[in-house]
């Protein structure tokens, strides 16, 4: 054999040798999630209630998202409201479903009370009476994301923003509200003293909600406050100079090119009164979903949607406000009336998930339907008492 084709030989087995214990060095590293030729990304499913522009928006920070973390393929699906609940519930029973879920509050605390959902991952900075209804115990089950609450809108051509109520019936323009209930009058109510629970009892025939009723009834038989679910055409036709509506509103105002102006309705109260939050979404996660392995994943997507700059490009549409206590000092947060949401966002009632008080409230809304009928609003809220003290003593 001639020494050359020897050393050829040689050669090769050694070539051979450095390739194949190579490609076992290979093949014994741990594939990198999110590096070509690695373990492929982790799907994260979002099952959201969004419609339309918000719909599309979602979908639109989702890809900035994957593109910043190509550990994650996220796949977002748009499911109505009323439909949520009900196939997050039969795809968790068979192993399956969403990661992450986008829903009003109203639906994620139904979730909760099917035990499909797990005490969220994410750390948020929010606003406390906005958590308040996603905690149960020390475990909080969501956080807010967008939100709306009421305000107090006025025909800046007609008169000027009344200082407290006694201002407001002296001015005797006529105010209009879409409907009665405690998320539109609750900052009036509580910020003239009135309460639900007494000594750990309801007392929903407590004089200063007694109070409250009869200035509901002066103000209806004296025409000054108007109950109707046209309220906007009626503020915008100068047919009432006030209006308590949603903040989302405000850009159909402008555009209506009307003169108006507005005010926190706490305002009116000294700025006693401790109002509610208007329709909210939150993001909550899966119980059966959220295991080990994609936690931190899952913590990672929910933080980067409930960013201030995330939450504000929805803002931008003018249909909910940003959950986030920070958004409101940046520039956009200053601007229109976004500051008078931050006033009311920090002064909303801190009712946790489990409070007693939703049902009373409930109770109370019932009475001033009565009272608004024509009922005495003593004799409507001691009805309302007997109906709380049969709920209180079957709790």
């Amino acid at each position: 054999m001639k020494k050359g084709s020897s050393s050829r030989r040689i050669g090769l087995t050694i070539i051979t040798l450095i390739f194949l214990l190579g490609f076992a060095m290979g093949c014994n590293r741990a594939p990198q999630q999110g590096i070509p030729g690695g373990e492929a990304p982790a799907v994260i499913e979002i099952w959201h209630t969004l419609q339309g522009v918000e719909a599309d928006n979602l979908n639109k920070q989702v890809q900035l998202i994957m593109d910043q973390h190509p550990e994650v393929l996220l796949r977002a699906k748009s499911i109505p409201e009323d439909q949520l609940a009900g196939l997050t519930y039969q795809a968790e029973a068979g192993g399956e479903g969403p990661e992450i879920l986008i829903a009003s509050q109203e639906t994620l605390t139904k979730l909760y009370t099917q035990g499909t959902l797990a005490p969220v991952v994410a750390e948020a900075d929010a606003f406390t009476g906005l958590v308040s209804p996603y905690r149960y115990g020390d475990k909080i089950y969501a956080q807010p994301w967008l939100t709306d609450l009421p305000l107090f809108y006025y025909r800046a051509d007609v008169v000027q923003p009344p200082t407290s109520l006694t201002d407001w019936l002296n001015t005797k323009g006529i105010m209009t509200i879409p409907s009665l209930n405690s998320k539109t009058l609750s900052s009036w109510w509580n910020g003239q003293g009135g309460k639900l629970i007494t000594g750990g009892q309801p007392s929903l025939n407590d004089p200063a909600n007694v109070l409250f009723a009869q200035q509901l009834q002066a103000w209806q038989k004296a025409k000054l406050l108007l109950v109707d679910p046209n309220a906007q055409t009626l503020f915008v036709n100068k047919e009432a100079a006030y209006m308590i509506a949603a903040a989302s509103q405000a850009p159909a105002l402008t555009q209506a090119n009307i003169p108006w102006g507005s005010i926190p309705l706490s305002n009116l109260v000294g700025g006693q009164g401790q109002g509610l939050a208007g329709p909210t979404l939150g993001i909550a996660n899966s119980s059966i979903k959220t295991t080990a392995v994609l936690e931190p994943l899952i913590k990672m997507v929910e933080e980067a949607l409930l960013k201030p700059d995330i939450e504000g490009s929805f803002a931008q549409s003018g249909t909910r406000f940003p959950a986030s206590v920070a958004y409101y000092k940046t520039p956009e947060g200053q601007k229109g009336v976004a500051p008078q949401v931050a006033q009311s966002l920090d002064k909303l009632w801190p009712l946790t998930g489990d409070a007693l008080e939703w049902k009373l409230l409930a109770l109370q809304e019932a009475a001033w339907q009565r009272v608004w009928g024509g009922t005495a609003p003593q004799d409507a809220l001691t009805q309302a008492q007997t109906e709380a003290a049969k709920l209180s003593a079957t709790k």
